[in-house]
């Protein structure tokens, strides 16, 4: 289980950072993903960018946290997918 070092109280407004392989679809990936687990995201708050190569693509999402648990298992999500190489 992840821990975080940083003490937050929840619930909490934050925003994960996923950055992976450009490819399938990344962005739509990571957006479902703290979709399914926190129950609902501002679609148009979450933005992208892409590397200089075009290889990589980095996405963050803006969400309300209600538990620890929460924000755990979208970290632990999004890391379980193979194009992932940073979750911050």
């Amino acid at each position: 289980m992840l821990e975080f070092q940083q003490a937050y109280e929840f619930p909490c407004s934050l925003s994960i950072k996923a950055i992976g392989d450009d490819y399938d679809d990344y962005l739509q990936f990571v957006m479902d993903t703290v979709l399914d687990i926190i129950g609902t995201i501002e679609e148009a708050e979450v933005t992208s960018r892409k590397s200089a190569g075009n290889k990589y693509l980095a996405v963050t999402v803006p969400f309300i946290a209600e538990t620890r648990e929460q924000l755990e298992s979208v970290y632990e999500a999004i890391n379980q997918d193979q194009r992932t190489r940073f979750v911050i």
